[in-house]
């Protein structure tokens, strides 16, 4: 109700006060064709973009250290089997791998508890059950993994994920090739079956530009990496050093929490908190695949999902602009909370533009006219037009770069997804705006999808002895971080 309450005031305000339509205009052209600029330059700047070099260890090396493996589980029944094969298949010695499988409780999850009592596990393979306490959702089971953590470093996988075999192996090489500020490496995400269907056509090249243009040109830069949900390699000294005071975490909710549990990117929003304590974050050379979402009724929430996590995280980083600019730089700052704000507001701006335009056309209207300054209307064409069409060349080039040929006619339908992407937001932002839905994570049910992963094969791996249930520690209370 909240929400259509708001855009009526805002509709009375454009007619009452047409003054106030102007400089609406005015500040979301000129911010649009800003957001539209700092993408341009991050496509240019990612083709500057080099991997350090450094030295890959041997799994045979005596000195590898003890990695830990989090896997949050929830509804992934179906999902195990594949699951174990892609953990079995690392080139990492099992002796120096704790994987952790983070399960709801029975009640909340019994499918995936079935499936897990079903199977034996191999003897580094445990499980870690998160007490029922709200807000539900990822976060909060990585708080309670990382509390019984033994490992020197940790990466999140999901239950879909399959990293490529050496992946832990190239992230020891980097850490151990810089210094300690180095508190985080984010391997690139490639969906393995991008010719499933139309929506997973289209999320395959949005992934492609994300994680090859506008990630590396972050990297490139020195700009705040907004993590990815998936294949962050942490130091777990540097997650332990961040976390929040056990004060402001939910009642009940055991664990460390360097995660903040009511946020839905939880991923984009510790890469600020780890960028304010010093530590730096990079892009390294490794490719976990996973699969996308075949439908529409799938995809539509997951990204809604993403668009108010990425609000959520950006105002939260604007309520101590001060004190945050200063931990993280201010140029970092402003651009990390820019893309994080500007990502939603640009989708929404463009579908904006489309209808004004259109309204325009059919209608003739003067109140329209008044509204685009000759200066105004010249940028808002060219934003429209030219924008709209780099945009679309940018797709085509992507679809390209992967030998995606047979996707790019599929391409001319690029507008339509573009409006579906707008109702994601419209989604998003009305959630944000209704407390009980402020902190709902939608769950991506991917069970459709595991049968159209190319070339995976998910045989369950030969079963060893049995892993163990652990029971999750009370964590001592560290200093909340600057940043949250």
């Amino acid at each position: 109700m909240t929400f259509y309450i708001l855009l009526f005031v805002a509709g009375v305000m454009v007619v009452k006060w047409p003054l106030i339509a102007k400089v609406a205009v005015w500040a979301g052209i000129l911010f649009f064709a800003v957001f539209v600029g700092f993408k341009m330059v991050l496509w240019f700047e990612s083709n500057r973009h080099r991997f350090p070099i450094y030295a890959l260890p041997s799994p045979d090396d005596p000195d590898l250290p003890l990695y830990t493996v989090w896997v949050p589980l929830f509804r992934e029944g179906p999902a195990l089997p594949g699951l174990l094969n892609g953990l079995a298949d690392l080139h990492y010695p099992k002796d120096k791998l704790q994987v952790l499988l983070l399960l709801e409780e029975q009640q909340r999850d019994p499918e995936t508890h079935a499936a897990v009592a079903s199977r034996e596990l191999p003897d580094y393979v445990s499980v870690v059950v998160v007490p029922a306490v709200a807000p539900f959702g990822k976060p909060k089971a990585l708080n309670a993994g990382l509390a019984v953590t033994e490992g020197e470093f940790g990466v999140i996988y999901d239950a879909e994920d399959r990293p490529e075999p050496d992946q832990l192996l190239k992230a020891v090489g980097r850490f151990r090739s810089s210094g300690p500020s180095l508190g985080c490496l984010q391997a690139r995400l490639h969906f393995s079956n991008g010719t499933s269907s139309w929506t997973s056509r289209m999320m395959w090249v949005e992934y492609i530009i994300h994680f090859e243009w506008v990630l590396r040109g972050i990297d490139k830069i020195g700009l705040v990496i907004p993590l990815g949900g998936t294949s962050n390699h942490f130091r777990v000294e540097a997650l332990r050093s961040i976390a929040y005071d056990k004060s402001v975490l939910p009642a009940g909710a055991e664990g460390i929490g360097a995660w903040d549990p009511w946020n839905l990117t939880e991923d984009a929003e510790i890469a600020g908190a780890l960028t304010c304590a010093g530590y730096d974050i990079e892009l390294f050379d490794s490719v976990t695949y996973e699969v996308a979402s075949r439908r529409l009724r799938v995809a539509i929430p997951q990204r809604s999902r993403w668009q108010k996590g990425y609000t959520q995280t950006g105002l939260a980083y604007l309520r101590s602009p001060w004190r945050t600019s200063r931990n993280m730089g201010v140029v970092r700052w402003f651009f990390y909370t820019f893309f994080l704000l500007g990502t939603p507001t640009s989708i929404l701006l463009s579908t904006l533009s489309w209808i004004l335009t259109i309204a325009y056309f059919c209608t003739r209207s003067t109140a329209i006219e008044q509204l685009f300054p000759a200066p105004l209307f010249y940028l808002g064409v060219i934003l429209l037009v030219f924008g709209n069409f780099a945009l679309f060349v940018q797709h085509i080039i992507a679809a390209y770069h992967r030998d995606g040929y047979c996707t790019i006619k599929w391409l001319l339908l690029l507008p339509v997804w573009q409006q579906l992407a707008t109702v994601s937001v419209l989604v998003a932002w009305k959630q944000l705006l209704q407390k009980g839905k402020r902190h709902f994570w939608a769950k991506t049910e991917h069970v459709e999808d595991l049968d159209t992963r190319d070339g995976v094969d998910d045989d369950v791996p030969e079963l060893v002895p049995p892993g163990r249930v652990i029971p999750i520690p009370l964590a001592e209370a560290r200093p909340a971080t600057e940043s949250g």
